[in-house]
């Protein structure tokens, strides 16, 4: 699902009322969302905002997208076998304990160390 690859990520929601910007951190099965560090229309601060489902018209991401799909590609160069790209997540996990978000190199050890250098290279070449 679309908004679920958002997560975490600063959107804007429309509403019938107006907007809301802020991160989305959290959305269930029936589509209810929940946005954290959210600012109205109106310029009102609030911590935390949940929108049902029949509340929102649009999510829109407000931040640059990035697909990792060419960076696992080119870690299956240095990680032979070891890559799994999930699509849905826009997320790569190498071998069992390293994993690559949008946000950055989450784990530990040699093998977290050369992905994210790995990764910071991408990131420069991008600019």
């Amino acid at each position: 699902m679309e908004v679920a690859s958002m997560l975490g990520r600063k959107v804007m929601v429309t509403t019938a009322t107006g907007h809301y910007k802020g991160i989305l951190a959290g959305m269930d099965n029936n589509l209810n969302i929940v946005l954290t560090d959210a600012i109205n229309d109106r310029g009102e601060r609030v911590s935390k905002v949940l929108l049902s489902t029949g509340n929102w018209r649009e999510v829109i991401m407000t931040e640059q997208y990035l697909d990792l799909a060419d960076f696992a590609k080119e870690l299956e160069k240095y990680f032979p076998g070891m890559i799994k790209y999930v699509e849905e997540a826009n997320l790569i996990q190498v071998g069992e304990s390293v994993r690559v978000t949008q946000n950055g190199v989450e784990g530990s050890g040699l093998t977290a160390k050369r992905v994210k250098e790995l990764f910071d290279n991408y990131l420069k070449r991008r600019q």
